[in-house]
């Protein structure tokens, strides 16, 4: 199965939120965005939640860095919420 490539569309605050983080998690970060735009549920590779409070709104944990995404399918994109550090505001 082929899939094309979704346009990737982070949110106006995602910008800051990532210039926060450490170089390294920055890194992994931009992996995941490219494997993002292929695939925009990778559960084989990372572990993907679907929030149950949403209908196209995800969940990716890498490590403590936790990433909240819309995917909107009939026009092949996503938009990155928020990529910022668990605490209790992240999903607020």
């Amino acid at each position: 199965m082929i899939l094309l490539s979704f346009e990737l569309k982070p949110s106006k605050r995602i910008k800051k939120q990532i210039e926060k983080l450490e170089r390294k998690s920055r890194l992994k970060l931009l992996s995941l965005f490219l494997k993002l735009k292929e695939n925009p549920v990778p559960v084989e590779e990372f572990n993907v939640i679907k929030l149950s409070d949403s209908k196209n709104t995800y969940r990716i944990r890498i490590q403590k860095i936790r990433v909240i995404y819309d995917v909107y399918w009939k026009e092949k994109k996503i938009e990155i919420l928020k990529a910022d550090r668990r605490k209790d505001r992240t999903y607020k």
